[in-house]
């Protein structure tokens, strides 16, 4: 079952609110989630509410990361702190995965 962190729309009719929520990749937008990681109004472009410590747990159990998503963490300043030492994301297909740091080394 792949994980995926994306957002899932509520809110009232011309004033969206997305949560920031971790879903099984085959629910829809709307769907049932597993768990909960914040909430996010882009009318007015503000994060209302962040759970850090869960986005680097699920980040670090393998669950992908969607590009919107990705987008809210880094205007949070949050991709430094879920991102373990020795580590990065790398895009594949429509999402991101934490990935080992490949080191090429050079010969002189």
């Amino acid at each position: 079952m792949a994980v995926r962190i994306r957002l899932a729309k509520f809110g009232r009719r011309h004033h969206p609110v997305f949560r920031i929520v971790v879903m099984d990749s085959r629910s829809p937008r709307e769907g049932n989630y597993i768990d909960i990681l914040g909430t996010y109004d882009p009318k007015r472009k503000v994060i209302i509410e962040l759970k850090e410590d869960r986005v680097k747990n699920w980040v670090v159990k393998g669950a992908q990361i969607a590009d919107r998503a990705k987008a809210i963490f880094e205007q949070a300043g949050l991709m430094n702190k879920i991102i373990p030492e020795g580590y990065e994301l790398r895009k594949s297909g429509d999402y991101w995965t934490l990935r080992k740091k490949t080191t090429k080394e050079v010969h002189t």
